[in-house]
């Protein structure tokens, strides 16, 4: 191709580049354009709602907060009530386990004391019994 012609398709390209961007933005402009009026009509719509209704919608917060707040006290008290059972239960755990202690000690000294007053009832013994079984 010569010099030319060479120039001649870069001219049109350029052109053909500025064009389809003046297009492209005037098509843009118009989309952004209408959704703007759109988002527009929408707020204004919202606010007036809000002007006309605004008693009920207070209302409606403040019954929503004072829920919300009871609902939170019963909480609190669910939980002060759940720690109060929990010590208690520990505290009563750590009397059975005490309590058991005791008795594990009580029973292990009236065994003790029945073993040394029983007098065997027979002349076996423990090395008699191997001796048995032996033969």
């Amino acid at each position: 191709m010569d010099e030319d012609k060479k120039k001649q398709l870069v001219r049109t390209m350029i052109i053909g580049g500025i064009v389809g961007s003046i297009v492209m933005a005037t098509k843009s402009k118009k989309n952004v354009c209408s959704c703007l009026k759109t988002c527009t009509k929408k707020t204004s719509t919202f606010i007036n709602f809000i002007n006309e209704n605004r008693s009920e919608i207070l209302d409606h917060i403040k019954n929503t907060s004072n829920k919300l707040t009871k609902a939170i006290d019963d909480t609190n008290h669910d939980i002060k009530a759940i720690t109060e059972n929990i010590k208690h239960l520990r505290n009563s755990s750590l009397q059975v386990v005490t309590a058991v202690k005791e008795t594990k000690g009580e029973l292990m000294s009236l065994y003790e004391d029945c073993n040394q007053n029983q007098k065997p009832k027979s002349n076996i013994t423990t090395e008699n019994l191997e001796e048995k079984k032996d033969v």
